[in-house]
């Protein structure tokens, strides 16, 4: 957003985007895939309830923060997504 003020921060994002852009690309193409998104029905199979807070806006039992991205390779769970759950009010 501010690139003329922060250029080395700027770089220094634009690099570490590329660099997991690029590896996710490799580790799909072996079948590692990541998983746990904001929204997602949560599952004990594929995710670590770290938390449980109450919102309004979401359906109870979805994830509403996800904090580490879980792995699957070939549809194994490799580590479970660490999430916040959203719990009825």
């Amino acid at each position: 957003e501010d690139k003329e003020n922060h250029a080395v921060l700027a770089t220094l994002f634009e690099g570490i985007k590329m660099t997991d852009d690029g590896l996710t690309k490799a580790f799909e193409k072996n079948g590692l895939k990541k998983f746990g998104v904001v929204g997602d029905k949560f599952d004990p199979n594929k995710h670590e309830a770290l938390f449980e807070y109450p919102d309004n806006n979401m359906e109870a039992g979805t994830i509403g923060q996800v904090m580490k991205v879980g792995f699957s390779l070939k549809d194994r769970v490799i580590r479970p997504a660490e999430v916040g759950v959203i719990k009825s009010s």
